[in-house]
């Protein structure tokens, strides 16, 4: 059914009058309206208008709110991770430095070094006990837990920093330590100075000259005539050339009260003075002297006094 409206307002009366047309055969339907009614009218029209438009304000408001709230629990979910994370790390560099602080002391003990005064007590062993309950737990209880985490990670922060400076200086230390081994090493007397057999040891015993017994102040090694003989250290030729007993003789000093005696040579390749480093060929292994046959008579001597020869060889 089709329907038309019209709208009049009576003269002098402030009176509003809606008039609907129905279709044909129908009858005309008539309303009156007052000024303050339609004044009304408009008013709480306004008055939804406004109060829908604020409401949905309201609502873009919060959901704004509620959509930055999840985006910062989540990044607040995202930076507990991290903190846990970064505690892990820690962790393990903790435990490096403690593995590369013990590996010190084993390298010390074998050099007979003498540890940094504060490598004992690298990273605070003994203190600073760590968080009863685990990470992940401590951030679950709010602000308490995640201040007692914090604390507890700067503390061990603390502890790395210092601990990375204690063993820079004690491995400064120990760079120096080995330096001077290695000073050592290279004038310790510790190869072989020939190859051959050993016929005869350190100490007492029955005169290769058939006449009661005498002490044997190195070793002798046999071998074939003209056999290198090599130096057992680094270090300077204090004598080369003939002995009465030893035949033709070397003699090297090698420092630290260290020296080394080669007797019985068939020849010299050295000369007094000259500086000579282990495993140079230094003469050729004889029978000069008072000798029973070609060998080489090694003796190490310290401070003047022999000692046993086989005590300082490596590979005996």
């Amino acid at each position: 059914m089709s329907r038309s409206g019209a709208i009049g307002r009576a003269q002098g009366g402030k009176i509003y009058t809606v008039l609907f047309i129905p279709a044909a055969r129908e009858r005309m339907k008539r309303f009156d309206f007052s000024h303050r009614f339609m004044v009304g009218l408009w008013g709480l029209g306004v008055l939804i208008l406004s109060l829908s438009l604020l409401f949905a304000g309201v609502s873009f408001y919060l959901l704004r709110k509620e959509g930055r709230m999840v985006q910062m629990a989540q990044q607040s979910q995202s930076q507990k991770e991290e903190i846990v994370w970064i505690y892990g790390r820690m962790q393990e560099i903790r435990a490096r430095l403690l593995l590369l602080a013990h590996e010190e002391k084993k390298i010390r003990m074998i050099l007979s070094s003498t540890p940094d005064s504060g490598s004992d007590t690298i990273l605070g062993e003994g203190g600073g006990d760590p968080p009863l309950l685990a990470p992940s737990v401590l951030i679950q209880k709010g602000p308490e837990g995640m201040s007692e985490l914090m604390s507890e990670m700067d503390s061990q922060m603390f502890q790395l920093r210092s601990g990375v400076s204690r063993e820079e200086t004690s491995l400064v230390a120990l760079r120096k330590d080995i330096r001077h081994q290695q000073e050592r090493w290279a004038y310790t007397p510790s190869i072989w100075p020939v190859h051959g057999v050993l016929t005869s040891g350190f100490g007492w015993r029955n005169s290769p000259f058939g006449v009661g017994r005498d002490f044997h102040p190195g070793i002798d090694i046999a071998g074939p005539m003209g056999v290198p003989v090599v130096a057992t250290a680094g270090g300077t030729v204090e004598a080369a050339g003939w002995d009465q007993g030893y035949g033709k003789s070397i003699r090297i000093r090698h420092g630290d009260g260290v020296e080394t005696l080669f007797g019985h040579l068939d020849s010299v390749a050295v000369s007094p003075g000259e500086r000579v480093v282990r495993g140079e060929v230094i003469g050729y292994l004889g029978n000069t002297g008072l000798s029973t046959g070609p060998h080489l008579h090694y003796e190490i001597l310290r401070y003047n006094h022999p000692v046993n020869p086989t005590r300082f060889i490596i590979d005996y």
